[in-house]
């Protein structure tokens, strides 16, 4: 396929992301070539362009979906067996290499390619997902999407679903009937209370802002909601949590907000030999005051983790297809074409998406 492809690229913090234009490469042997339908913009990419430390030029983007523009005739299947062709709608990533200490502890593996964080100043350029086409090198790892499943439904999959999933299979999961309070409103909090309910959650307080999520939140299942705007103090919020748990605090806490005083707030909220994933504390803040006096008197099983496994974007999708009943496309509150990317990255940062989405072919 001739021709030029147009990308939004990080040229460093502070700056606006520049739209630039690109060779769309030859497919080679094993490749393959997306069409980009949609990127999230997801709370990393919004840390990301502050930092002085990140590296650029970059194309972001690496929640996506996109449609198979050029494949190689190497490429005949997805993950799953399923066939493959130009046309279908898919999620992707990188390969894990299998050779790897993590591929080979069934972890995450440490070589495979991150699309979304790789350099845009090399060939083939079209690394991310806030570009109108994705290259995918030699060997990727393509998951086909349903036909009857909307690409919305699709993009949510691996928009906090997919990581929570994983955590909640590394913390060991719920028991039926748990309690479970969600730190954080935002997409990856959503995603936790959605993976929290089909695990069997009986009950799931949701503590965030602005009212907004809030009341998507509650569309989306939560039953309770503590508003940090109203109720500012974290006694104050640990003090409900008692009481709406008669006292016990909860089965398990997720933390989602990343806010740098979360986690001893959530640790003071968790029950007696209860448990505590913290998905949200990616930005290094530095050392925090913390109480871990209360891990080992209350035996508080604490777990971290960071994205997820193949197996998890598989799981996330199939159950976003067939298990999940909410009408979670109404999570994408607003969609920006290309051109206007940063003020996707405004209504992100402001609070008042609850997932902005990138069009770029539209």
């Amino acid at each position: 396929m001739a021709g030029t492809a147009k990308a939004a690229v990080f040229v460093g913090a502070g700056k606006p992301l520049e739209i630039q234009e690109f060779p769309i490469p030859p497919v080679e042997p094993g490749a393959a070539l997306i069409s980009m339908d949609m990127a999230a913009i997801c709370g990393t990419d919004a840390h990301a362009i502050h930092l002085e430390s990140t590296p650029h030029p970059v194309i972001f983007g690496h929640e996506n979906i996109g449609i198979i523009a050029g494949l190689s005739s190497e490429v005949k299947e997805d993950v799953l067996g399923q066939p493959l062709k130009e046309g279908d709608r898919a999620l992707f990533r990188a390969a894990p290499c299998g050779q790897c200490k993590g591929c080979a502890m069934g972890d995450r593996c440490r070589n495979s390619l991150s699309y979304g964080f790789l350099p845009s100043d090399e060939p083939p350029y079209l690394r991310g997902g806030f570009g109108q086409y994705l290259y995918l090198d030699p060997g990727p790892w393509i998951l086909r999407v349903p036909d009857d499943m909307s690409s919305e439904r699709a993009l949510l999959s691996v928009v906090g679903n997919h990581t929570a999933l994983h955590g909640m299979e590394k913390i060991g999961g719920l028991t039926l009937s748990d309690t479970v309070v969600v730190q954080g409103s935002g997409p990856i909090g959503i995603g936790a209370m959605l993976q929290a309910r089909m695990a069997g959650a009986e009950r799931v307080i949701m503590i965030g802002a602005p009212a907004n999520r809030l009341e998507l939140s509650t569309e989306m299942g939560a039953d309770e909601t503590i508003d940090i705007t109203k109720m500012k103090e974290p006694e104050a919020r640990v003090a409900r949590i008692m009481e709406l748990t008669n006292g016990q605090g909860a089965d398990m806490v997720i933390e989602c907000s990343g806010a740098p005083s979360a986690f001893q707030e959530g640790l003071e909220m968790v029950a007696q030999g209860g448990k505590y994933l913290v998905i949200g504390q990616w930005t290094d803040y530095g050392p925090r005051p913390i109480n871990p006096s209360i891990i080992t008197r209350k035996g508080i099983r604490v777990e971290g983790v960071i994205s997820a496994r193949p197996s998890h974007i598989i799981r996330s999708l199939q159950a976003m297809h067939t298990m999940v009943k909410y009408p979670v496309e109404k999570l994408i509150t607003h969609q920006f074409a290309l051109e206007d990317i940063n003020k996707g990255f405004d209504t992100h940062e402001s609070l008042e998406a609850m997932v902005a989405v990138i069009r770029p072919n539209q």
